[in-house]
């Protein structure tokens, strides 16, 4: 079990134990809830990324305090290579839990790929005469020799925390 599975459970059981002390009303959005974020999580597992998206969405617009539901919106942008939008999810997450170490780390590695891409544009956009192209190319050397793990020079995808 992941930990968002286990998150996710422990979730339910909260609201379902909640919803039992509610009103039958409670108890309906306690269910509704639960029913949604399972469907949310199903779309992310199955990687079928505009339903996970539309569907966490709508849960972030309902229960924008949990962090969750922003750290999955932050990595289904980040793998569709949205960085602007997986950037402002991860931040809103810290919003609500500024210790989640996970949001920390996607948003990141999301900050370092979008760096890399920065200083690859300047790189092929600048004159070879311009008096910063070479720090670029120095910067952007260095940050592919801190990232690399084995043959790969990308950095690690955001979800991958540990």
């Amino acid at each position: 079990m992941t930990s968002h599975q286990g998150i996710a459970g422990l979730l339910s059981i909260v609201l379902l134990l909640a919803a039992c002390a509610g009103t039958p009303t409670q108890q309906a959005k306690a269910t509704d809830f639960r029913k949604q974020l399972e469907s949310a999580d199903l779309a992310l597992r199955e990687a079928r990324l505009n339903d996970a998206e539309i569907q966490y969405r709508q849960l972030a617009q309902s229960h924008p305090q949990l962090p969750d539901i922003w750290l999955n919106l932050g990595n289904i942008y980040s793998r569709q290579s949205q960085l602007e939008a997986a950037m402002r999810a991860y931040k809103q997450g810290l919003r609500y839990a500024g210790d989640d170490g996970r949001l920390w780390y996607n948003l990141s590695l999301v900050e370092l790929k979008q760096s890399m891409l920065t200083l690859e544009t300047a790189s092929e956009l600048l004159p070879a005469n311009s008096p910063y192209l070479v720090n670029i190319q120095q910067l952007h050397r260095a940050l592919l020799s801190s990232t690399r793990a084995g043959d790969s020079s990308d950095p690690p995808s955001p979800g991958s925390a540990p």
